[in-house]
């Protein structure tokens, strides 16, 4: 009874699933790296550091393996999302979601095959990519929305400008808080999205109940 339970709540759930599943693959792939990196001069840099290959071929292929995972389970939930606001008729909606997922799911996989210290330049457009992709994200995705409220669209807005500050603030400081900003917005990027797909799937079964 316990199995079918869990059955239904993934089938119900899955977009919500899937954001979780791709944090948990992103956090386990960066604590193994931190765990198998010798060298600790990814502490006052970035986070891609520990992709590295010169540095520790263990803690790279740990640290490029969850990003890239993490890119193909971001392909997966932006066709998830694309039909589910098709189903709702939120066109405009479905094609902001499906383009900018996609080409954030590239930007992902492209950190995990273009490593810094060998392929500087395509690491840096990627890696600043997504970024600018997940900001962008958050505020065209709530505005194409037509079943928010008014409310719901000015706290929506709050997301992007917050992680806007931090991005900023963690570009200016440098160092180890640059590290500390790209975790936060890692955490705060899979909570916006969990909640947004937490809202599309409550509407689709609004939909189906109707």
């Amino acid at each position: 009874m316990k199995l079918r339970q869990i059955k239904d709540f993934l089938c119900k759930n899955r977009l919500q699933a899937l954001c979780i599943l791709n944090g948990v693959v992103l956090a386990v792939g960066l604590v193994v790296a931190m765990l198998l990196s010798d060298d600790n001069r990814w502490t006052n840099w970035s986070l891609s550091r520990l992709g590295e290959t010169t540095s520790n071929r263990l803690s790279a292929f740990s640290f490029n393996s969850g990003v890239f995972l993490s890119g193909l389970i971001m392909v997966t939930i932006g066709f998830f999302m694309n039909r589910g606001y098709l189903k709702l008729g939120q066109i405009r909606s479905a094609r902001i979601s499906g383009w900018t997922l996609s080409l954030f799911a590239i930007c992902m996989i492209g950190v995990a095959l273009c490593p810094n210290d060998t392929m500087h330049a395509a690491h840096f457009v990627f890696s600043r990519g997504i970024v600018i992709l997940m900001v962008l994200l958050m505020f065209l995705l709530p505005s194409s929305l037509s079943y928010l409220t008014h409310r719901e669209r000015i706290s929506s807005f709050s997301f992007p400008i917050f992680a806007a500050i931090i991005a900023a603030q963690g570009y200016t400081m440098g160092k180890f808080w640059f590290v500390i900003v790209e975790v936060l917005l890692g955490i705060f990027a899979t909570m916006w999205l969990v909640l947004v797909c937490r809202r599309m799937e409550l509407k689709l079964s609004d939909l189906k109940t109707s």
